[in-house]
């Protein structure tokens, strides 16, 4: 996409796209959410905050029919860590924001809270119910050499990768009222969390 005025000038964002869903049965970025394909309500949410935005990962001749083009993973079949590798690779920014393509709940208040601690650390993953959330998270490219040694060394846990780094991991409780902003898609169950909620 092309680069224009946004909240955050400083930072690119990423949207990681993934491969064959072989657990969900079926391709969850095109998954209809509020009557459009998950990928462009979750490209709607970005828009706003970022000039450039990045979808990582395999390309599909369906994404290029709606307007989009993909960054194939630079160290294919590397998972996750290869995709932020990608993500940083890619961007001509400082920063960068990414989040999962099976993430139908984000906000742009988490995502502006978060990047509102970029200039502390060299990454910001948020830590939810669950534990830590690092795909909804602010990767700095000096976290750039650290995921590639790790790449290299088949190290491919995301925190095993940058845990020499600054990590700020503030703590976000979900609204009672509202869904879980880190909720994501795996599994063909997960899908009537779509329905039931809205």
């Amino acid at each position: 996409m092309t680069p224009r005025s946004a909240a955050f000038e400083e930072v690119t964002g990423a949207i990681l796209i993934g491969g064959k869903s072989r657990r969900l049965g079926r391709d969850k970025v095109l998954l209809p959410y509020e009557g459009k394909p998950l990928i462009v309500h979750l490209h709607q949410i970005l828009q706003d905050l970022f000039p450039r935005i990045l979808l990582i990962g395999h390309p599909r001749p369906v994404l290029k029919e709606l307007g989009f083009s993909c960054v194939p993973d630079r160290v294919p079949h590397k998972g996750v860590l290869g995709g932020i590798y990608t993500a940083l690779d890619a961007a001509v920014t400082p920063y960068v924001f990414v989040a999962g393509a099976d993430m139908p709940f984000l906000t742009v208040s988490l995502i502006s809270d978060l990047l509102g601690h970029r200039h502390l650390a060299d990454a910001v993953i948020p830590r939810g119910p669950r534990g830590l959330e690092p795909l909804c998270a602010v990767y700095s490219s000096s976290c750039f050499e650290s995921i590639r040694h790790s790449l290299d060394t088949g190290a491919l846990r995301i925190m095993t990768a940058i845990s020499d780094l600054r990590v700020l991991t503030p703590e976000v409780r979900p609204v009672d009222s509202e869904p879980d902003p880190f909720f994501n898609i795996n599994y063909p169950e997960d899908l009537g969390i779509l329905k039931n909620k809205f």
